[in-house]
Formats: C-alpha cells, sequence, structure tokens
C-alpha cells in the first residue's frame, strides 16, 4: 500500500490535535474542579447534577425563609414581652386605685399615668419592622393595627403570613393584632367582659376618673395578660420548630452537597496522572511527527 507524504502529514497532525485536545480538556477540568466539561461527556450525570442542585436551592429558600421568620417572630416575642411589662403596670396602678384612701384627685392622677402607659402599649401594639411594616397587621402591614379611637377596626386583610420552611411545610411569621391583644368589640361592652385591652384600659380611665373603679376591670386586664402570654408561648413554640428545621434541612443540603460532588467533581489525583500520561502521549507524537516529516529519499542523494 502506498502512502503519500501528504497523507503522512496529514496524520501526524491528526494525532498532535487530538492529544493536545485531550491535555487542554484535562487542564480546564483541573482548573475548573469539574469532572465534565460538558453534558455530552455524561448526560446521565449531567441530568442528574441539574436535578440535586434544584433541590439544593428548594432547601437553601427554605433557609433564607427560615430566617426571616426568625427575625419577625424575635420581634413579635420582644413586643409581647414589653407589652406584657405594661398591662402589669397598668394592673399595679388599678390595684391601687381600689384603695379606699384614694379618692377623687387621686384616681384622676392614676388615670393619667394609665392612659400614658395606654399610649407606649399601643406604641408597641403598632411596632414596625426595618421595612415600616407593622408587624400586628399581617397582610395588611402598610396600616397600623390599632388606632387610639377605642372603636378603631383592624385593617382589611389582617391575617396571618406564611412562609415555607420546608418540605410542604410552612410557618407563621407572626400574629394579628386581635390575637394578642384581644378583638375590639363595637357594642360598648361592660367592665368585666371586654377582651380588647385598649377598650378595658378606656373603660378603666373612664371608671376612675368618675371616682367610680370597678373591679371587674381587674378581670379584663387578666384576661388580657392571658392572652398576650399565651401568644407569647406560641411565638416562642414557632422558634423551637424553626431551629428543629433549619437543622433538617441543613443536613439535607449537606448530604446532597456530596452527592454532587461525587457526581460532578474532580478526581485531582485521576486528573494529575491523566495529565502526566497526555503529556507524554503528545510529545510522543510530536517526536514522530518531526521523524517522519525527515523520512525523504531526497534526504539520502
Amino acid at each position: 500500500m502506498r502512502i503519500s507524504t501528504s497523507w503522512q502529514f496529514h496524520v501526524g497532525v491528526t494525532q498532535m490535535q487530538n492529544q493536545q485536545s485531550k491535555l487542554t480538556d484535562t487542564q480546564l477540568k483541573m482548573a475548573t474542579g469539574k469532572k465534565y466539561l460538558t453534558p455530552s461527556e455524561n448526560p446521565q450525570a449531567a441530568a442528574s447534577l441539574i436535578d440535586f442542585n434544584q433541590r439544593i436551592k428548594v432547601y437553601q429558600q427554605h433557609q433564607d425563609n427560615i430566617g426571616v421568620v426568625r427575625q419577625r417572630l424575635e420581634q413579635e416575642n420582644s413586643a409581647i414581652d414589653a407589652g406584657l411589662d405594661v398591662v402589669m403596670q397598668i394592673r399595679d396602678l388599678a390595684l391601687q386605685s381600689f384603695n379606699d384612701l384614694n379618692q377623687g384627685t387621686n384616681r384622676e392622677q392614676i388615670a393619667g399615668e394609665i392612659e400614658q402607659l395606654k399610649d407606649q402599649l399601643l406604641s408597641i401594639a403598632n411596632t414596625q419592622n426595618p421595612n415600616g411594616e407593622y408587624i400586628f397587621s399581617g397582610y395588611a402591614s402598610d396600616k397600623p393595627a390599632f388606632g387610639p379611637s377605642p372603636t378603631y377596626t383592624p385593617p382589611t386583610g389582617a391575617a396571618q403570613r406564611s412562609l415555607a420552611i420546608g418540605p410542604a411545610r410552612t410557618m407563621t411569621d407572626g400574629d394579628i393584632g386581635e390575637s394578642v391583644f384581644g378583638v375590639v368589640d363595637t357594642s360598648s361592652p361592660a367592665a368585666g367582659n371586654i377582651s380588647n385591652i385598649f377598650q378595658a384600659i378606656d373603660q378603666l380611665t373612664t371608671d376612675l376618673r368618675n371616682n367610680a373603679p370597678q373591679n371587674a376591670s381587674l378581670t379584663d386586664l387578666d384576661n388580657a395578660l392571658n392572652l398576650m402570654s399565651n401568644a407569647q408561648v406560641s411565638v416562642g413554640a414557632r422558634l423551637n420548630t424553626l431551629d428543629v428545621q433549619e437543622s433538617l434541612n441543613e443536613d439535607f443540603i449537606i448530604d446532597h452537597k456530596a452527592i454532587v460532588s461525587e457526581i460532578g467533581d474532580l478526581d485531582y489525583a485521576e486528573a494529575i496522572s491523566n495529565f502526566n500520561l497526555q503529556d507524554v502521549a503528545l510529545k510522543a507524537a510530536q517526536q514522530t511527527f518531526t521523524k517522519v516529516q525527515n523520512l525523504s529519499l531526497f534526504n539520502y542523494l
């Protein structure tokens, strides 16, 4: 079989190009740390990597949501804690006012102190987060949960908001004002039957200014304290749940990242070995090509 000089040249160049391509691929893999540079190298592995990475992104979003919910619940917890302290101060003043030694002017003074505490409590109930959202207004977070008027009604849409914190699991990021400070009753209920703390305080101060405080107001205050305490317990339980779910999510992410690494990360020891072999093969092809180029009868004439 006769082999032309041009064919020999073509074969030699092709061999060098193939070896150079393999060497370049290995260099790129070592630079990127990836086992495969293109999906075509291993379509099944590429599909698995897409699937696992998508799952990881979903769980990372759950973790981000947990951070958001935790921040909001911790702020609510602090607000309720401050609110409980204010209501306790109001209750102490109410007890003081029931003393028969306190009459007229004294009770007027106590009413003024309680009204100042009510303003403080109202400010707590209308606490805003760093984004300017009212934390007790639910979805209607651009409007305050309560107003200065005893008959102020919560904004429309004041329902609890929730975020996904895990697979098929959501968590409310706060409570609406009525579930913490009581439902506003526009029918002017009597002392002892008032569920909203602000209406209860208004009734108490009105009675004090009339020099006729009612023991039933203590019932309203105690009910308000219980309602706020129960809300705080609920917040604490949710915070604990977030901690548990966060740990579960983190375990999932770590496990899936390990799988992704096993599928798609480069084995550097193997890559270095391949690189050395490919480098030797390239040099051999180059040397062979040089020798073949010199195989001509004109060199011996």
